[in-house]
């Protein structure tokens, strides 16, 4: 196993807790972020990603984040997930998604994600979680 998916695999355990700062101290300072699966423009900076995290954090009760598949080859991690959190009023929201990662000097540079948002907006609607997305997530974690 390479050293990057082990820092990946610990931001993960960090944000499973709720560890802003843990997951701050995983990425580097010129950090950007493409979370939104294109929607919006990326998050540059640990400044504003410490304030997307912050907002995140402050409607989540649990977070269920796993992975499922991944490959790393030099300085990237290609990913296989599930973005899983129960929120603070009970809804479950469970998105798969894939993702590369990229690293400079053992730390996250670069994070882009590709998701369908309209899942995330579906279990917000109080329509839950699908049978089918059930069964994709019904997987053992990498």
């Amino acid at each position: 196993m390479g050293k990057n998916i082990d820092t990946l695999k610990q931001l993960i355990s960090n944000w499973r807790k709720l560890d802003i700062d843990g997951v701050l101290a995983l990425v580097d300072d010129d950090f950007t972020w493409n979370n939104s699966g294109g929607l919006n423009p990326p998050l540059v900076g640990k400044a504003a990603m410490r304030a997307d995290l912050e907002r995140m954090a402050g409607f989540i009760k649990e977070s269920r984040w796993r992975l499922f598949d991944w490959a790393e080859v030099g300085d990237k991690v290609w990913m296989e997930g599930v973005d899983e959190f129960i929120r603070n009023d009970g809804v479950r929201v469970a998105v798969p998604y894939a993702g590369v990662v990229e690293f400079r000097n053992g730390l996250i540079v670069n994070w882009r994600e590709y998701y369908q948002r309209k899942l995330i907006d579906n279990a917000l609607e109080g329509k839950g979680v699908s049978e089918v997305v059930d069964a994709m997530l019904d997987r053992p974690e990498a």
